[in-house]
């Protein structure tokens, strides 16, 4: 029932956007949504002022990475470090800031250190203000990752770390369309002049991962790890499950509730920004059944070892992804993915 109700919802959601593309004219662009006409580009005396400038951006940023620096090599650690770590970050981040830091008895936070930052600000925003940052992420093993990093500033609140996803190895930023003074363009929210709008992007790619090809969102996202390899694993898992004969095995994906950011990009698609809910269970279907032992990597989010009936494990994923530019033909893509379980439930 929960599958289908969501498969129907997205169906008509597709279908309108569709509609409202071929309404809109060629390549889906409707009056006030749209980019400016080629061979008209805005001069900067008539470019509205930025609500956030490039100056603004660079300043906030580097001084939330020099503290994240400094406040994870603090020895000995104080109660009062991991708060000001916490403090730094929302939303997503917040929720996988918490659990690196209540990590198991003895170990540190992950140490990182930065490159020097690409910044993405959108000129044209409404409350809350954010913008992004493409920067190089270097680990204690040395090991070097570009991540996309998204800050976000609630009303009367300071700057925060809202979301940070790694890209995929051998992916790429594409270039984001920035106007005559650098700033970048916001896509909103329900945004048709693209393949897939940023409000979708999350639920279609909670579908390709549960349904994987044979699925109705095939084409729409390419297969890869974080898509069809979700779905090849479930069903890979149900099998393994079921040769039990007494435990059940379940694994859901769901968009969360989090901001969803999309700027658009110089071939006129979007680079979209957000995060999914995987909510994995394993059940015991009758007593006494093989044992249902907790995950090594959950093992610091709970006492118990093991469940008798009920093993329930979320994850937050927090994603990139470029959409193409309505009527390419080219499906969207996950280029960034940063994640991991968050809360266990032992019964």
């Amino acid at each position: 029932m929960r599958e289908r109700g969501r498969r129907d919802l997205l169906v008509l959601a597709l279908a309108l956007v569709t509609a409202t593309a071929a309404c809109s004219g060629s390549g889906g662009i409707s009056a006030g949504q749209g980019r400016p006409a080629a061979g008209s580009p805005l001069t900067p005396a008539a470019l509205p002022a930025p609500r956030v400038t490039l100056a603004e951006a660079e300043k906030e940023l580097a001084g939330l990475l020099s503290a994240q620096e400094v406040l994870s090599r603090a020895t000995p650690r104080q109660d009062a470090d991991d708060r000001n770590m916490l403090e730094q970050t929302d939303d997503g981040q917040a929720a996988l800031a918490q659990v690196a830091l209540n990590g198991p008895a003895g170990t540190s936070p992950p140490h990182y250190t930065w490159g020097r930052p690409q910044l993405l600000v959108p000129r044209v925003q409404r409350t809350p203000f954010w913008f992004a940052a493409v920067v190089n992420r270097t680990d204690s093993a040395g090991e070097v990752r570009p991540a996309v990093l998204t800050l976000i500033k609630y009303a009367g609140e300071r700057w925060t770390l809202s979301s940070a996803s790694l890209l995929e190895p051998g992916a790429r930023i594409p270039e984001v369309a920035k106007d005559a003074e650098g700033y970048a363009t916001a896509l909103d929210y329900e945004d048709t002049s693209v393949e897939i709008s940023p409000r979708l992007m999350a639920p279609l790619h909670a579908t390709s991962a549960e349904e994987g090809t044979e699925g109705f969102t095939a084409g729409l996202i390419e297969a890869g790890p974080h898509t069809t390899g979700y779905a090849d694993e479930i069903t890979a898992n149900r099998l393994d499950y079921k040769k039990e004969d007494c435990l059940g095995y379940d694994s859901i994906f769901a968009a969360s509730n989090y901001p969803v950011y999309a700027l658009r990009t110089a071939d006129g698609g979007a680079l979209v920004t957000y995060s999914l809910v995987r909510t994995t269970t394993v059940t015991s279907k009758v007593e006494p059944c093989a044992e249902i032992v907790v995950p090594p990597d959950a093992k610091h989010l709970v006492k118990e070892r093991r469940a008798s009936k009920e093993l329930r494990t979320v994850e937050l994923q927090q994603y990139v992804s470029t959409v193409p530019a309505k009527n390419s033909r080219r499906p969207a893509k996950i280029i960034g993915y940063l994640g991991g379980i968050t809360k266990v439930f032992v019964s």
